[in-house]
């Protein structure tokens, strides 16, 4: 890739070498096939002008474009498409790590300038992504995102937007039919009254989240209390449906009578079928029909269920795809190991319904395709840092599910993009590649009509406006693999300390 600091006379063909580098934040990219997303057309052979983090003119290349200074980049033969959008992401943070109930974990040393955190968000980058939402977390792990958005925002750091989603849910011994404990007293940390449940949706308004979370455990009353509040607040919501065959939790009617903006798995609409009707294919278009009814949209996460039966099938976690094992830190990978990992232990084995789990993935996929050709809007989503899915390549992984099950390259590239921006962030543009929409972009080496896989072929992305060739990109995740060792070594201490050496 040809990069150069020019500054721009009265036309592009005019561009002298010997210019003073670019003011930060204006760039130009000669010569590239644009595909907006947000229609079928492609534009070849196209220059792009991007200034103060927005998309300030796409032009026909060769017309005369005043620029008072720019960075060049040589789009020949590469492909300017919007940037991703994990719309279902668990991020990693320093915060978390903090909130672990482990004190040994809790005391790691992570350095100083929030480095693990900086190397997360470099990962996005680097796959592409350039926005993020995600789907709650502990306290400290939510601070730390709030955090991070407004530093990501400010360009103090460079990293995926991020939208930060407040997680609510109720006691699961409130809606058990045998509860296996006490149910606490209601109160907004984990309501089970209407009050309380509208009560922590308004203090999360307080606080800055980007949107609500329901989770499985609310009963009826409070979970459309937290629904109907979210809209009344303006936060849209996302996640998962009511748990099933509970004594208080809403059942299927009433989950569709009162829907969320989108669902967060399409393994929660398999599980209504999984009770409702033993997963018959008679049920694919009573649920697609359903979901279409409702309005809302679904993030089917398939990669995510793919990797659960595969840990369930194979007794071991995924292959992370090429060299991005590397990319996956320590604490990470020790939450990917047993007995960390959940999905490996033998109590996952012996649940209820778990010999369906394959039956259910194939039916997510054929649900996938149904909602799809039925016109439901669909989103990019992983479940990541789930084991055996890394941040940032798994969004890739997950495209490649998409297409698939049916979809068209175009269409993945939607579910992965624009779709995801009118969920999360509808008052901000629609996130294609348009002008006046932010420069949130990725810069391909092959087309990704012709084959979706070419989505991995990165030159580099613009993150809030800034140009990170991924040159750039790797130098910086390079160089934090030193802190990386250092984080692994403690971990192999605190390992060595709880087993020691006989």
């Amino acid at each position: 890739m040809i990069v150069h600091a020019l500054a721009l006379g009265l036309g592009l063909a005019s561009l002298s070498a010997t210019a003073a580098a670019a003011p930060a934040g204006n760039y130009v990219i000669t010569d590239v096939t644009v595909i907006p997303v947000d229609t079928d057309e492609v534009l070849r052979n196209r220059t792009v002008l991007i200034r103060d983090g927005k998309i300030a003119r796409i032009s026909v290349q060769g017309a005369r474009t005043r620029v008072e200074g720019a960075t060049v980049v040589d789009g020949r033969g590469k492909f300017l498409i919007p940037g991703f959008v994990d719309a279902h992401v668990h991020i990693a943070t320093e915060g978390a790590i903090r909130d672990s109930k482990d004190p040994a974990m809790a005391a790691l040393d992570l350095g100083r300038d929030h480095a693990y955190d900086r190397q997360v968000m470099l990962s996005f980058l680097k796959a592409g992504v350039t926005g993020a939402a995600n789907l709650g977390g502990s306290a400290g792990s939510d601070e730390d995102l709030l955090w991070l958005r407004g530093q990501i925002d400010q360009g103090r750091i460079d990293g995926p937007r991020l939208y930060v989603g407040k997680r609510i849910n109720g006691p699961r011994a409130a809606v058990a039919i045998k509860p296996e404990s006490t149910v606490p007293a209601s109160r907004p940390e984990a309501p089970y009254t209407a009050a309380d449940g509208i009560a922590a949706v308004r203090r999360a308004r307080e606080r800055g989240y980007d949107f609500i979370k329901p989770y499985q455990f609310l009963n009826r009353e409070t979970y459309q209390a937290v629904v109907e509040e979210s809209r009344r607040q303006g936060f849209i919501t996302t996640g998962h449906l009511p748990e099933l065959g509970c004594a208080s939790c809403a059942d299927r009617a009433f989950a569709f009578a009162h829907p969320m903006t989108n669902i967060a798995h399409s393994e929660e609409l398999a599980r209504f079928a999984r009770i409702g009707s033993d997963l018959s294919p008679k049920d694919i278009e009573v649920l697609a029909q359903a979901v279409d009814a409702s309005g809302v949209s679904v993030t089917p996460t398939l990669i995510t269920l793919k990797t659960i039966v595969g840990m369930y099938v194979q007794r071991e976690v995924a292959s992370v795809p090429g060299d991005w094992i590397k990319l996956v830190d320590p604490v990470t990978r020790l939450d990917w190991t047993p007995p960390a990992n959940r999905y490996l232990s033998q109590a996952f084995r012996d649940q209820d319904g778990a010999d369906t789990f394959s039956a259910g993935y194939d039916f997510a996929r054929v649900l996938t395709r149904e909602l799809y050709k039925r016109g439901v809007r669909l989103t990019v989503g992983t479940d990541a840092a789930l084991p055996g899915l890394a941040f940032g390549v798994s969004v890739q992984q997950e495209m490649i599910e998409l297409r698939e099950v049916g979809l068209r390259p175009l269409d993945v590239l939607r579910a992965a993009s624009i779709n995801a921006h009118r969920l999360f962030d509808p008052d901000a543009g629609s996130g294609a590649v348009r002008e006046g929409e932010r420069a949130n972009l990725v810069l391909l080496d092959a087309d990704p009509l012709a084959d979706i896989q070419n989505v991995s072929k990165i030159a580099g992305v613009f993150a809030q406006g800034r140009w990170l060739p991924m040159i750039e990109i790797d130098r910086r995740l390079d160089e934090g693999q030193a802190f990386e060792r250092g984080l692994g070594e403690q971990i192999e201490r605190i390992k060595s300390a709880v087993h020691p050496a006989h």
